[in-house]
């Protein structure tokens, strides 16, 4: 039984060390940003190649897509990882507008969290980042 316990408590440490360090990382390079918002009978998904820079805690870079791209600018805050892009649609321009991003960074080196879209009000969706 004691060595279950040492076991255990050495699997928590490592595993609590591995997640700091994925956290600690600096973001910049290439990430997918991919994400969903759906608004009563409305439905925005979004697949875009960013690439970001981060200078201390300010992260920045241009997205794009196949339908168009933002120009991203957030801040980073331990795991938490904030943007905000001014959306253009090459395909519908009148759905313009500013889309934003609360997340976090997980041990799996994934920032998931939620998104907002100001051309749908009140609606909220989810996204995720990887290192591409």
């Amino acid at each position: 039984m004691r060595g279950g316990v040492v076991l255990l408590a050495a699997l928590l440490v490592g595993a609590g060390a591995c997640g700091a360090r994925a956290q600690e990382g600096d973001l910049s390079g290439k990430w997918s940003l991919s994400g969903q918002i759906i608004a009563g009978r409305l439905f925005s998904s979004f697949a875009q190649i960013c690439d970001l820079k981060q200078t201390g805690d300010q992260l920045a870079g241009p997205c794009r897509g196949p339908n168009g791209g933002c120009s991203a600018v957030g801040v980073v805050v331990g795991a938490n990882v904030d943007l905000t892009c001014q959306t253009t649609y090459t395909n519908a321009p009148n759905l313009a507008g500013v889309a934003t991003f609360h997340g976090a960074l997980g041990a799996d080196a994934i920032v998931r969290g939620t998104c907002t879209q100001s051309r749908l009000p009140g609606a909220r969706g989810v996204f995720f980042m990887m290192r591409v």
